[in-house]
């Protein structure tokens, strides 16, 4: 029975479940900056300072994410922070996408971010 009490109070996988969708977060946002640049291409930029401000905060965010991210898989508690807060604003965002009649990315995002939430702040170091 301990042996089963003991797995169960053990957030391991919490830390490896917080830390697998935050890197996924973080290539998510890489691979949306990636498109910006690709799709600069194609088009006309309207606004470069703000594409330029766009393509930015993504490359920083999708760093944050993936460094956040190797930091919760190496039980680091500094790690927890970013991925929290960054999924604090990833579910408004989902709720608005849910609002404005984009339901799938809605429901994709929310499937990543809600797991991702909870999981972080489950993940509490054992003492």
């Amino acid at each position: 029975m301990s042996e089963i009490r003991k797995a169960s109070s053990n957030p391991d996988w919490l830390y490896r479940l917080a830390s697998s969708l935050a890197i996924v977060e973080g290539l998510i946002v890489a691979g949306l900056g990636s498109f910006l640049v690709l799709n600069s291409f194609f088009s006309d930029i309207e606004e470069p300072s703000a594409w330029l401000a766009e393509i930015a905060f993504a490359a920083l965010g999708a760093t944050g994410l993936i460094i956040a991210g190797i930091g919760l898989r190496r039980r680091k508690n500094w790690g927890r922070a970013p991925v929290v807060i960054a999924n604090l604003i990833a579910l408004p965002v989902a709720y608005y996408l849910w609002t404005s009649d984009q339901k799938i990315v809605a429901i994709l995002l929310g499937l990543i971010a809600l797991p991702a939430l909870v999981s972080s702040l489950l993940a509490i170091p054992q003492r």
